[in-house]
């Protein structure tokens, strides 16, 4: 045969399912022929069956081509601009068609004229007169018919030469099939002689041949063994070979088939292609080509069983392990799920998830439950974005409902570079999960979630120990809610437990890296502060007793915001223990109790005084740089006469943002408290409940008391021109009440002011420790002479109460506002109230109730006998340099 001395070709007629696959990997066998690498080439066929079986011949032989054309005008279009741009084909390998045509003529015009220099191989069903007379007439064309196809290779090398297109090497080709042994065929001819050549032509090349003659022996055979690849001669005397195509193709597991005929027909390639072959051979091709056909199947085949093989290993490993194992595409929906995850989950089969949302099947809610949504979730978000995720704990929903605690992985997959969804792994965590709730129980508060008291302990050990490596300060803050007691008699356990929650996320909020609050007992909280500035550590500390106020409980239908104690002991490399600075910043906490609450002290031994003069010299640089530079500024609020207001809300009438008159105003005297700010450098204002104690510890109260003193008197005598009766009260220290200067100076400032003295009520705090009783009365005597008055502030919030309102020549007791926030609601509130009214009225002292946030609680305290009232709902404090006393009474 012609064909058989040329270098054969490898033609696949595959499915376009196959196509891909015989692209990449068809290839000849090294000692059977040499592969032409060239590239370049114009394939114009109409017929898309023969233009497939082009391409399929040109890739057995590793030729490339360039473009594809179907049609004959636009071929020498397209060979004209190629010549323009400069980039010409170096061969056109051009189909003609059964019968002359005038498209065709134009072509083989073109073809001896512009492009008479570029080598053309036409492929023709018959050599016509027209065809033979144009390849003789170029020097460079050749004319292969359809029949003998396999000397496409070789013609195309005759026609380019090898410098132009330089032959591939042995080493080069792809090898033998390493494994041909393993594949076993099935050959069906109805010639005895042709089963025999074929089988043994096979299996010296180390196939595994069984023959069949018929198409029942064929279907006997094949259901009876395990074949890999059938290959069906067409004409059989019990049928075509496409029956019997169509009836394994629809078998499960078919083997690869593959038809073989000795002539050539489109129509019976085609019908064996839509029956399930993919391959097409011919029985005059050379053997050569043959086996390099057998060959690429085989190679195919042992593909799909290492695949499978590799399937079949990984489903026994996701069988065998112990964790659970799922798959989702891109979108989140499960590809697949291991028989652990499908265990864990509480499913049976793995239908009831495979092709569902693996958000709304596993992981549609949160740990209490809440149903969340798709965009919510961190492994939807994984899915969606091709993200991995490590370690990731949550909760995974079982069949029956029921929630269980897993640890899971999610991993992206990527196949052939493109992202295919995720894999992800997980393990139920109970009991893991169950194990961290007791330790975390032995170490936390069940209400707040805070550190216990054993906890801390441990911390601040080690904080200690931190400290005298180290070197420098930290801190420990021991807080006490105020009035605790009463507020569980108010609300209630479980209002009050709330509020100690509220207080213990209002501080952890405010906390740094280091930093550690613990509930240690009751209402009582430790803090620890690591690292501070010992100048900063009391503003810092202050702070976090004003973050409580934003605590607030219902009382009675009635707002009431939470208040607490801070003490404050430092540690330092010197502090002996953990239990030492704890117990001494109890007992400072203990001493802000008894200075009346809301308060902050710091705790300084007597063997820190080098921690003492650290804190006091920054703060009274400061103070005397405020003092200096003018950093104080006045508020004031209210002090209204009770008598003065209405017995109907709806008549209160409001000046100034302030409710302080109304009818029976003529002839009541009103009082106004100034209170002080300290405007630090960078413009923020400092609350005395911050300096106020530092000054009093570095000895600069007096100078404070002096300058507030000095700086009213100037705006009072600025107020002469206002008829109405107004004093206002200002608070004076313990440390001024007894120094004696301080007296002088003060005597002094308000002869010379020309401000009537009456004018002036100096508050003192009845928790203060006078030091001197004596020395106090004196003191308050000498201003009393000049007519200055004396009230007695936070009355009733220590033990020296009484003894101070014996021996004090006041003229007014101040209520501690606890006592009076809380009459509307509670009868002991009004009792006690009630009581210190009747014992200050029966002394001839007048009484103002602090704190009164409502009407309500208005009214009780009017109810109570008492003569002023001082709160927010009156009037919150304002710049005193912003008040019009002119328009706050304007008929006086």
């Amino acid at each position: 045969m012609e064909g058989g001395t040329l270098p054969p070709s490898n033609v696949a007629i595959a499915l376009p399912v196959d196509v891909r696959y015989h692209e990449q990997h068809s290839c000849l066998d090294p000692w059977s022929l040499e592969e032409i690498r060239l590239d370049g080439i114009l394939v114009v066929e109409r017929s898309a069956t023969l233009s497939h079986l082009l391409k399929r011949t040109l890739a057995a032989a590793s030729i490339g081509a360039r473009s594809e054309l179907s049609g004959y005008l636009e071929t020498i279009d397209h060979l004209q601009r190629s010549a323009e741009l400069e980039q010409p084909y170096r061969l056109l390998l051009i189909g003609a068609p059964a019968r002359m045509t005038r498209e065709f003529s134009a072509v083989l015009d073109f073809l001896r004229g512009d492009g008479k220099a570029l080598p053309v191989l036409l492929m023709a069903h018959e050599k016509t007169p027209e065809l033979i007379a144009f390849a003789q007439a170029r020097a460079r064309a050749s004319l292969v018919l359809w029949a003998e196809f396999s000397r496409i290779p070789g013609a195309i090398k005759a026609l380019v030469p090898e410098s132009d297109a330089p032959l591939q090497t042995p080493a080069q080709a792809a090898p033998k099939i390493a494994n041909a042994g393993s594949i076993r065929i099935l050959f069906v001819d109805d010639s005895e002689s042709v089963r025999l050549a074929y089988q043994q032509l096979l299996e010296r090349n180390g196939f595994h041949v069984e023959t069949a003659g018929t198409l029942a022996e064929a279907g006997q055979k094949s259901t009876n063994g395990n074949f890999d690849l059938v290959i069906i001669d067409y004409f059989l005397p019990d049928g075509n070979g496409d029956e019997l195509c169509r009836k394994l193709s629809g078998r499960p597991g078919s083997p690869a088939l593959a038809i073989i005929t000795g002539t050539y027909r489109e129509d019976v390639i085609k019908r064996c292609l839509d029956a399930g072959a993919t391959e097409c051979m011919f029985k005059n091709e050379a053997k050569e080509l043959f086996l390099a056909r057998v060959h690429s199947l085989g190679r195919q085949i042992t593909m799909q069983k290492s695949v499978e093989s590799e399937r079949q290993r990984l489903d026994g490993i996701l069988g065998a392990v112990g964790d659970g194992v799922y798959g989702v595409d891109n979108a989140g929906v499960v590809t697949f799920i291991n028989p652990t995850g499908l265990r864990l989950l509480g499913h049976a089969d793995e239908a009831a998830i495979v092709g569902k949302s693996a958000h709304a099947m596993i992981h549609y809610a949160v740990e209490d439950g809440r149903r969340i949504e798709p965009a919510e979730s961190s492994l939807n978000c994984a899915y969606a974005d091709g993200e991995p995720l490590s370690a990731h704990e949550t909760v995974f929903w079982k069949k029956s409902g029921e929630g269980i605690p897993v640890e899971c992985t999610v991993l992206p997959l990527a196949i052939a570079h493109r992202r295919e969804g995720s894999v992800v792994v997980f393990r139920d965590i109970s009991e893991r999960k169950s194990a961290e709730r007791l330790r975390w129980e032995l170490t936390h508060d069940r209400l707040t979630g805070l550190a216990n008291a054993r906890h801390f302990n441990n911390t601040l050990t080690a904080e200690l120990n931190r400290r005298r490596d180290q070197g420098g300060y930290a801190a420990v803050l021991y807080i006490d809610i105020d009035r605790y007691n009463y507020i569980i008699d108010t609300v209630g356990v479980a209002g009050a437990e709330q509020l100690l929650a509220e207080v213990a996320h209002m501080i952890g909020k405010r906390l740094r890296d280091g930093d550690m609050l613990a509930r240690i007992e009751g209402d009582r909280f430790a803090l620890l502060l690591a690292g501070v500035q010992l100048e900063n550590l009391f503003p810092v500390a202050d702070g976090f007793r004003e973050l409580l106020h934003q605590c607030v409980y219902q009382a009675h239908g009635q707002k009431r915001r939470g208040t607490a104690s801070i003490g404050v002991a430092v540690i330092s490399k010197d502090t002996p223990s953990s239990e030492y600075a704890l117990e001494h910043a109890r007992l400072a906490c203990k001493t802000a109790k008894q200075r009346g609450r809301d308060q902050t002290e710091i705790y300084v031994g007597e063997h820190d005084a080098r921690i003492a003069r650290e804190i006091e010299a920054g703060w009274t640089d400061r103070l005397r740089a405020a003092l200096e530079q003018d950093r104080f500024i006045f508020l004031a609020q209210p002090i209204v006469p009770l008598a003065a207001l209405p017995d109907s809300e709806s008549a209160v009438v409001e000046r100034q943002g302030w409710r302080v008159n109304g009818a029976g105003m003529q002839g009541l005297e009103y009082l106004f408290e100034v209170l002080i700010r300290m405007v630090g450098k960078d413009g923020q204002l400092i609350s005395p409940g911050v300096f106020v104690p530092l000054a009093e510890r570095v000895g600069m109260m007096p100078k404070i008391d002096l300058w507030v003193i000095n700086r009213l008197l100037r705006h009072l005598a600025g107020l002469k021109s206002i008829k109405a009766p107004i004093a206002f009260n200002v608070n004076l220290s313990n440390m001024t009440l007894s120094d004696p200067e301080s007296l002088d100076l003060i005597e002094a400032a308000v002869r010379s002011s020309g401000v009537p003295a009456r004018q002036l009520v100096f508050e003192i705090t009845e928790t203060s420790e006078l030091t001197s009783l004596h020395t106090a009365r004196k003191f308050i005597s000498a201003l009393k002479k000049l007519g200055c008055r004396f009230a007695l502030d936070d009355f009733g919030t220590g033990f020296s109460s009484f003894t101070h309102l014996r021996h004090l020549p006041v003229d007014f007791v101040k209520i501690e506002g606890s006592f009076v926030e809380g009459m509307a609601g509670s009868d002991l509130d009004r009792k006690m109230v009630g009581s210190i009214t009747q014992l200050a009225q029966s002394l001839k002292l007048k009484v103002i109730g602090e704190h009164v946030d409502s009407f309500a609680t208005l009214t009780a305290l009017r109810a109570s006998g008492a003569e002023y009232a001082q709160g927010n709902y009156l009037g919150e404090p304002r710049p005193l340099r912003a008040i019009d006393f002119g328009a706050l009474f304007p008929h006086v």
